[in-house]
C-alpha cells in the first residue's frame, strides 16, 4: 500500500513540474529564450538619448546636454508625467512669439524657453496674478 501511495504521488508531483521551473508555463511550455528579461529598476536605468522617453514614474534623466521637455500645460502637475530628451541649443529665432514657461515667466518664443531647460504652460505671455 505505501509503494502505491508512493508511486502515485510520485506521478502526481512530476505532473506539477511546471510550477517549479522558470519559462515553464501550464498547457504551454516557453522555450528559455523567450522567457523575459528581468526588468530595469529605476536605480538601473541610465540616462537617455535625443528622442527617448525621460521623466515618467521611473524619473529617467536625459543625458547631458539634453532637456526633458514635456508636453504643453503638464509642467510637472502630473508626478510621473513623461517627457521626451531634446537637444536645446543655443541659437533660437528672434520670432517673437510669447509662451508662458512652466516656471512663471515669459519667454519670446518657444525655443528660448527649451534653451532654458523650461517646458512650456501654455501659449502666449503668462497672466499675472493680482493679489
Amino acid at each position: 500500500m505505501r509503494l502505491a501511495i508512493l508511486l502515485f504521488s510520485s506521478i502526481f508531483l512530476a505532473g506539477c513540474a511546471w510550477f517549479l521551473e522558470p519559462g515553464v508555463v501550464p498547457d504551454r511550455a516557453v522555450p528559455a529564450d523567450e522567457v523575459a528579461a528581468p526588468v530595469e529598476t529605476p536605480a538601473e536605468a541610465s540616462a537617455t538619448g535625443e528622442g527617448a522617453m525621460c521623466g515618467g514614474i521611473a524619473a529617467f534623466q536625459c543625458d547631458d546636454g539634453l532637456t526633458c521637455i514635456f508636453e504643453d500645460g503638464a509642467c510637472h502637475s502630473i508626478a510621473d508625467a513623461a517627457g521626451v530628451c531634446r537637444k536645446t541649443g543655443p541659437i533660437c529665432t528672434k520670432e517673437y512669439r510669447p509662451v508662458c514657461g512652466c516656471d512663471g515667466k515669459t519667454y519670446g518664443n518657444r525655443c528660448e524657453a527649451y534653451a532654458e531647460g523650461v517646458s512650456v504652460a501654455y501659449p502666449g505671455k503668462c497672466e499675472v496674478k493680482e493679489s
